[in-house]
């Protein structure tokens, strides 16, 4: 496997992890909690202090050997790491000791049946991430493996725009795009554009944080604190299937082992040109 410079930096989740969250981080959690809601932002609040509280009975009451096993760096221990947003909070989240979200933990089993009987032709992730390189390099030894992102300069080719790639047609056998459609103003030019650098029978995977199996996606005036601009919904097939000859639809939930704690629902889309 050839892989040159690859994104290893530690804002990315699925790089290095936190550790167990000590008593004064939850502390501080549980005051952040306190003052969003006195400040009128109660679902905010409520988000986090459900984490917090989350947190500290797994890792300081509990303490359940095994409760929790991550694929991805073999990691055991009484839980993920809870977190939250303004949406939601988000229990067993992420691994103490490698940062690998439900994501992760769910493509890192994914990508062992995917990445067979591909056409010639390199390897692309965009917005990689340490985790995700690691086990394509396992998986895929023998393949030529590169990297791009639009912002961070540590790649093979920094500056590219998903919504107007400068590769050639037909160059990849295989692509992967994590979470990164979220964050792109003209989705459906990124998505035919990962169509047209893929190679025929090339496979490329893509997955977006939405709420499954609802169907509409949901688009906002303005990105949200995660940068997000859209939350999807599975309309985003009718997209896939547009751009690709074939599209399957799969929850990661269904092939990982409970104690992996890949959410239901979290799904992967796996196109084929």
């Amino acid at each position: 496997m050839n892989i040159t410079s690859p994104v290893l930096t530690t804002q990315n989740p699925g790089s290095f992890g936190k550790g167990i969250p000590s008593l004064h981080q939850l502390s501080r959690d549980l005051m952040r909690g306190a003052r969003a809601l006195l400040s009128g932002k109660t679902e905010e609040g409520w988000n986090r202090l459900r984490a917090a509280s989350a947190n500290f009975a797994h890792f300081y009451l509990m303490r359940t050997r095994d409760a929790a096993v991550c694929p991805c760096c073999g990691w055991r221990g009484s839980a993920f790491i809870a977190g939250s947003n303004w949406r939601a909070p988000a229990f067993q989240s992420s691994c103490p000791s490698c940062d690998s979200r439900s994501r992760h933990r769910g493509l890192w089993i994914v990508l062992e049946s995917v990445l067979h009987d591909l056409p010639s032709g390199e390897l692309l992730i965009f917005a990689p991430e340490r985790i995700l390189v690691s086990r394509i390099t396992m998986l895929a030894p023998d393949r030529t493996l590169r990297t791009t992102d639009f912002y961070n300069q540590d790649v093979d080719y920094p500056g590219e725009d998903i919504q107007k790639l400068t590769f050639t047609e037909g160059r990849f056998a295989f692509l992967m795009c994590n979470h990164v459609l979220e964050h792109v103003p003209d989705d459906n030019a990124a998505i035919s554009e990962c169509a047209r650098i893929l190679a025929p029978g090339g496979t490329a995977i893509f997955t977006i944080p939405g709420d499954y199996p609802k169907r509409e996606t949901v688009t906002f005036d303005q990105p949200d604190s995660n940068g997000h601009l859209r939350h999807y919904g599975m309309d985003i097939i009718d997209r896939f299937e547009a751009a690709f000859s074939a599209v399957e639809v799969r929850d990661m939930s269904a092939a990982a082992a409970p104690s992996a704690h890949v959410r239901k629902n979290d799904m992967v889309f796996v196109c084929h040109r």
